[in-house]
């Protein structure tokens, strides 16, 4: 099946992975940053490293904003 990873700020692959791919094992095949200054969005909505994946989802990694003191 196929899934789109994107990684805001970096770049976007299209990846085929097999049933029952988890978040995590996405984010590892795409050679993505596994650590947690990333948060993980399935189809929009907030997921976990440990979520399967369904055909044609689109996994998104959003670097966290930091700073906001003046």
């Amino acid at each position: 099946m196929k899934v789109k990873v994107l990684c805001l700020g970096r770049s976007a692959k299209e990846i085929n992975v097999s049933d029952g791919t988890t978040v995590e094992q996405a984010i590892a095949e795409c050679g993505f940053p596994k650590d947690s200054s990333y948060t993980r969005h399935l189809n929009g909505s907030p997921c976990f490293d440990t979520d399967i994946l369904v055909d044609n989802a689109v996994l998104t990694l959003v670097p966290q904003v930091k700073g906001g003191g003046c």
